[in-house]
């Protein structure tokens, strides 16, 4: 009897410790929480927009606790509002600051669909949407863009990728990879336009003299177009040295060799 007494004891007594070290806890975590109160933001990398832009647009306001930052939603909301912003890193910076990192899209190309000029980053997001064809070309004229053909796709709001026109995905992800590829070299300001209206002769015109192509698809595997873009500065060094003042064009074919063809 004296050691089911001893038992019932020992169990009643880890479940009050038990009991207590959560209420501990939430003490602890309630007592902390009051002091923990946003008190400012650190906002780094935003050139695009104000400081004061990206913290309204994150709906993280001065008084709210650092504890319960949804840090997610805060840079999802950032990315919605503010289209020529790519990604957010918002991190708690104790005992009372908030500090968002701000990586922007950079204008690459733009799409002529419908009457409206899309402009929009190497990964096909659209940063502006433009009626105006006087203000879109100067803004096109300015940045460089390059201009994209073949591309089928469908009304898109700003701030959201562009969207292809069913079953013509494959254009759209191969547009997306030269782009990738293209400004990942620092070859972007010198392409006047691309052209993927074909997928096995994706072309695009490179300073206004050659006309880079590549045959097949196999060139457009991922691995390949990194070497072909990385390689093309060199190749063009290479042409110009044996054909000067020569325009031309640049095929890589399928054994991903590149090639040169003076134009007569």
């Amino acid at each position: 009897m004296a050691g089911y007494k001893k038992r019932q004891f020992s169990k009643s007594s880890t479940a009050y410790i038990a009991l207590g070290v959560v209420l501990i806890a939430v003490m602890t975590i309630a007592g902390t929480s009051a002091f923990m109160k946003t008190n400012g933001f650190i906002v780094t990398g935003a050139s695009a927009y104000t400081a004061e832009e990206v913290v309204e647009a994150s709906g993280i306001s001065i008084g709210d606790n650092l504890l319960f930052i949804n840090s997610q939603a805060a840079s999802q909301s950032i990315r919605e509002a503010l289209p020529f912003i790519s990604s957010v890193e918002i991190t708690r910076r104790l005992p009372d600051t908030v500090n968002i990192v701000i990586t922007e899209s950079i204008a690459v190309a733009y799409i002529h669909f419908a009457g409206d000029y899309y402009i929009i980053d190497s990964s096909g997001r659209v940063l502006d949407r433009s009626r105006n064809s006087e203000a879109a070309m100067s803004m096109i004229t300015d940045k460089k863009l390059i201009e994209i053909r073949g591309v089928e796709i469908e009304e898109t709001v700003i701030g959201r990728n562009l969207r292809p026109v069913f079953g013509t995905e494959t254009k759209l992800q191969y547009m997306q990879d030269v782009l990738i590829g293209l400004e990942r070299e620092g070859l972007q300001g010198d392409v006047t336009y691309l052209d993927v209206s074909n997928i096995v002769n994706v072309h695009f015109e490179f300073m206004k003299k050659f006309t880079v192509i590549f045959r097949g698809t196999t060139n457009l595997r991922p691995n390949n177009l990194r070497h072909s873009l990385s390689n093309l500065a060199g190749d063009v060094v290479k042409v110009e040295q044996q054909f000067p003042h020569s325009p031309g064009e640049i095929i890589f074919d399928e054994t991903g060799q590149a090639r040169f063809y003076p134009k007569h």
